[in-house]
Parts: structure tokens; C-alpha cells; sequence
């Protein structure tokens, strides 16, 4: 999808934190965005979040990550997703650089100003958790990056 003439570009990133489970299915992270009036409900979501100026995607999923969940995460540990991530917004175009990454943490502390609750999520019920198609259609590549 290329923009729209006239709609900024918003850079951002996307990770699907993963916890891979000895004698059980692989967990998800999705962490929930509180309720509003245009979302009565919230929604569940992956780690998402901006990339500053200046700022290479890999260190912005870095601190994306640590910013929602105090998990420390190293670069070098992030696995890239090819594609072409752009989503139109009414006004405005979101372009993602899209990661998963392993954790063996169990436990994490959310930012409340962005999130109110979070769970770990088996593969197999993840795209029913989550809201938006855009994450929908992110969390189907990743899943098959998963699957090699």
C-alpha cells in the first residue's frame, strides 16, 4: 500500500513477545488498551509503539519493550519480520517495522498509562484476542515465522 498524498507517516514498531512453553502450546504476550468511547471494550494488542528521531527500529523495539513490560531485551536477540507494514489511518499512515522475540520471563510490570491489564495467550487463540486487522494480519506472519 503506498499513502495517501497529504497523510503524514507515522514510523513505528510491533513486537510479539513469545515464551515458549517445555510440554505446552507457545504463549503470546498481548497486553490491553483501556476502554474509550470510540472502543467501548478496549482491545488486546502486541507491544507497539513509535520510533524517534534518530532512533534505529531495533533500538526503538528495544525500549518499546521495556517502556510496556520491564522486560530487558537485548538487539541482537530481535528477529526481524520481511514484509511491507503499512496501514492507512483516516488521518494518517502507520508504517511498522515488525519483531518477535523470545523471553523465558513469566512475569512482567505494564506502564499503566498505556495499558491496563496483560496475559500471556496460546498461539492457537491469538488472532481471536486481538481487535484490529492490522495486528491480525502482523501476527499471521509472525505465527508463520513460528512455524519454520
Amino acid at each position: 500500500m503506498c499513502p495517501l498524498a497529504g497523510k503524514p507517516v507515522r514510523n513505528s514498531v510491533e513486537c510479539w513477545v513469545i515464551r515458549r512453553m517445555a510440554d505446552a502450546e507457545e504463549l503470546v504476550l498481548l497486553l490491553h488498551v483501556a476502554a474509550s468511547p470510540e472502543i467501548p471494550t478496549g482491545f488486546w494488542q502486541p507491544i507497539t509503539g513509535g520510533i524517534k528521531e534518530g532512533e534505529a527500529s531495533r533500538e526503538a523495539c528495544v525500549r518499546e519493550i521495556y517502556e510496556e513490560t520491564s522486560l530487558r531485551i537485548r538487539t541482537e536477540d530481535l528477529h526481524s519480520i520481511p514484509g511491507h507494514w503499512e496501514f492507512e489511518l483516516p488521518h494518517q499512515v502507520i508504517r511498522k517495522s515488525l519483531y518477535w522475540v523470545e523471553t523465558p520471563e513469566a512475569s512482567i510490570r505494564i506502564a499503566p498509562e498505556e495499558h491496563d491489564d496483560w496475559k500471556w495467550v496460546p498461539i492457537s487463540a491469538v488472532e481471536a484476542q486481538l481487535y484490529w486487522e492490522s495486528n491480525r494480519r502482523t501476527w499471521a506472519a509472525v505465527r508463520d515465522c513460528l512455524r519454520r
